[in-house]
């Protein structure tokens, strides 16, 4: 009977321990607020370094976690070397106000697809998601860039299924029916009889998830 008292009393011990809160590089109490705090003048915080794989994709962790906070050592065609959280779905990365072009907040990141011909003789498919890539992030692609720029336009580019597609308008007089899948590639019809002039257009948008 003894030994089960002992390991009820070690196990109350362990549960009062594991709800304390922590204060880690002083001897004063934490901040009331805070599970955790760490307090220096000289020492910087070092967060686990991992090599993510792509935004979508849980990997190296078994599973999303909201609120997990990395370092990303792995540039790839969707990630930066840099930190990220996940919001439960994806890995996010924490931008700077530099990178977005605004103070004090955050934007989301879109984009226009850029130019390229259409067949209107007959309906057909695109791959938007390609033919962006081959403009604005494939190197041998690109012909003129000023003094200095790198070869692509986007150094970053998320994958296919990381992006919103959208048609925000088009000549409703030429195109019929338009649909685009998770992967980008958008189906059209042309409408019978229909007339194409320098006027017949379409606007196509990228949005990051």
């Amino acid at each position: 009977m003894k030994k089960i008292y002992f390991l009820l009393f070690v196990m109350s011990v362990f549960a009062i321990k594991a709800e304390a809160q922590v204060l880690i590089g002083g001897i004063t109490e934490p901040d009331p607020d805070a599970i955790l705090e760490l307090r220096s003048d000289t020492l910087g915080f070092l967060p686990t370094r991992v090599a993510l794989s792509q935004p979508s994709l849980s990997t190296p962790l078994s599973v999303h976690v909201r609120g997990m906070v990395v370092f990303n050592t792995n540039p790839t065609d969707s990630l930066r070397v840099g930190l990220y959280y996940n919001d439960g779905t994806r890995w996010v990365r924490l931008s700077t106000d530099a990178e977005i072009g605004l103070v004090g907040g955050s934007a989301q990141k879109w984009f226009y697809m850029p130019s390229i011909p259409i067949d209107v003789s007959t309906g057909g498919t695109i791959n938007l998601y390609d033919e962006c890539k081959a403009q604005l992030n494939d190197a041998g692609e690109l012909v003129i860039h000023s003094t200095g720029a790198p070869a692509r336009v986007l150094s970053v580019l998320p994958k296919a299924t990381d992006l919103y597609y959208y048609v925000t308008g088009y000549d409703k007089t030429v195109f019929g029916t338009i649909t685009i899948d998770a992967n980008g590639k958008m189906t059209y019809t042309i409408k019978p009889g229909a007339t194409v002039t320098d006027a017949t257009y379409m606007n196509i948008v990228f949005v990051e998830k």
